[in-house]
């Protein structure tokens, strides 16, 4: 009997045993539980983290990644604009600063770009910042404009560091989104600074107060090209002419357009020159040219109180019926 009550009182004993065993681990469990989520909620991980990146504002716009400068006597002519914004996918309670850098390889210099900061914020409670912008700075284009070379490269705008007081706040690790590749290509020097086309932020010019001449051994009188009536003309046979304009003062021009009878009696080729006092001219270069109506554009405006068009290429017969001149606005 005295055996049984020490046996029973053995089991009792070894079930409190484990009982406290398996209450102090399930308390430990609990507690360390607890302590990770703790930690996660201020860890970083891929979880609740708030991820930075940059973006262009253009983003879903395919082959907007190279730009190219043509260069000519008026300097280095065309742009390069990048506009993007430091981004966040979920508002933060305090601000964020993203800090850049603009890295490249190639012959253009990376001095030769400008942000209008390289210290983007986000403002607390926001998801974005101000539009971000990088451009050619206009000592950059005199820097390019020191070669006649051809001049190219490559480059990234990238996110490098964060600036903070927000834990668990890091930079994307999609390197898509951290760095915003482009290219540019300067053109070798080209002494021609003439194109087909029509020039934007222009007006056709006031010709009332022009000083017109042509060629002696045209046909018709001169102030037929600028008379407004599309069936008069100046004309020659089986030789080109010239037609030269004094503004009276210095314009800025950036194109002319020129009207002819037909594809018939159209030139093929003109040359184009300015001058300041009507007796030493400056070529603009040759352009060739087709078509009843030919609108020429300049690379880079002029400034000039002297024009000169000079007929190169043409058919038997070739005219000029009206003669306007593209003034920048």
């Amino acid at each position: 009997m005295a055996l049984n009550v020490q046996n029973h009182k053995t089991n009792i004993n070894m079930k409190i045993t484990y009982q406290l065993i398996w209450m102090i681990f399930l308390l430990a469990g609990i507690s360390s539980g607890l302590s990770s989520c703790k930690d996660d909620e201020s860890s970083e991980n891929e979880w609740n983290a708030t991820y930075v990146y940059i973006q262009r504002n253009d983003y879903l716009v395919l082959n907007n990644s190279t730009f190219n400068l043509k260069h000519s006597p008026g300097g280095i002519a065309g742009n390069v604009e990048i506009t993007f914004k430091l981004k966040i996918q979920k508002p933060a309670a305090k601000d964020i600063t993203g800090i850049l850098q603009i890295s490249g390889t190639g012959k253009i210099p990376v001095s030769a770009f400008s942000l209008n900061t390289d210290h983007p914020v986000i403002k607390a409670g926001e998801t974005e910042s101000e539009d971000i912008i990088l451009s050619l700075s206009d000592s950059g284009k005199e820097e390019l404009a020191q070669t006649h070379d051809l001049l190219s490269g490559e480059f990234k705008i990238q996110l490098v560091n964060l600036q903070t007081e927000n834990v668990n706040t890091i930079i994307s690790t999609n390197s898509a989104l951290t760095s915003i590749p482009f290219s540019l290509t300067k053109q070798e020097y080209s002494i021609n600074n003439l194109e087909i086309g029509t020039p934007e932020d222009s007006h056709l010019m006031e010709r009332t107060s022009w000083y017109v001449q042509a060629d002696p051994q045209a046909q018709g009188n001169v102030s037929n090209v600028i008379d407004g009536n599309a069936y008069s003309d100046i004309a020659q046979d089986n030789t080109g002419f010239w037609i030269t304009i004094d503004f009276q003062t210095s314009k800025t021009i950036s194109g002319i357009v020129t009207n002819h009878w037909g594809d018939a009696y159209c030139p093929t080729q003109i040359e184009l020159f300015t001058s300041d006092n009507g007796i030493e001219w400056k070529t603009m270069g040759t352009l060739d040219v087709k078509g009843s109506i030919q609108n020429i554009k300049f690379i880079n405006s002029v400034t000039t109180r002297h024009l000169k068009y000079q007929i190169v290429k043409f058919p038997a017969r070739v005219d000029v019926t009206e003669f306007n001149v593209y003034e920048v606005n």
